[in-house]
């Protein structure tokens, strides 16, 4: 039996991630799984104490991708494939900034980073990771307009940050730099607009994989 392709959907808050990959999950007759937001205890604990929260929440939202990316794994072997709302790499941009920004030790970073590693070794590599590259203040614009309350201190330099750390992901990836990140395809949109048409995108995927 043939694989089906696991295509992962990356961004920063904001950049309309979900809205696309439940897109191209519907065009092209795949599984979708998406984020797991509105079950995360640690969310509204996290944005009222960063420093004290950040290593709980990074671990937490570690488990439950690593859960995720083992049914697209099975999804895949069984020759359906699946579309993903942020995968293992995404995450760790968000836990490299908190070590950055000091909220997470260079010990814990340490944890993190083992038992990132170990859990790539267990998952299926994307077929592709579709990169959607928002500006800042464009996302900054859209996060305000969806006006969630555990959002609420997410601020301009925040998600600049995030998107340097996800270009110097894109660049590690593309380089090999690390044995999880080999024989990962990437392709980067500019997504500035909102509902910008998705045909194409889909008809090129299909013709990709033979869907």
């Amino acid at each position: 039996m043939t694989s089906g392709p696991v295509i992962w959907v990356e961004g920063i808050i904001g950049a309309g991630k979900s809205t696309l990959a439940a897109k191209l999950a519907e065009g092209l007759g795949l599984r979708a799984f998406h984020e797991p937001v509105e079950e995360n205890p640690y969310l509204k604990l996290f944005y009222e104490d960063q420093k004290f929260w950040a290593f709980a929440m990074q671990i937490h939202l570690l488990k439950e991708r690593f859960f995720i990316q083992k049914l697209a794994t099975y999804e895949a072997l069984l020759g359906r494939g699946c579309v993903l709302d942020r995968g293992l790499p995404g995450d760790r941009v968000f836990a490299k900034l908190h070590m950055h920004n000091g909220n997470i030790p260079p010990l814990m970073w340490k944890t993190y980073e083992e038992l990132f590693e170990f859990m790539c070794l267990d998952v299926k590599t994307p077929s592709l990771i579709i990169f959607l590259d928002v500006e800042p203040e464009g996302a900054l614009e859209r996060v305000r307009e969806r006006n969630r309350s555990e959002e609420t201190t997410v601020d301009l330099k925040y998600l600049q940050d995030l998107r340097k750390g996800y270009l110097d992901l894109l660049c590690e990836i593309e380089s090999g730099d690390h044995s999880w990140a080999r024989k990962m395809e990437t392709k980067r949109i500019p997504w500035n607009t909102d509902h910008q048409p998705v045909q194409g995108l889909v008809d090129y995927l299909k013709h990709k994989y033979a869907l």
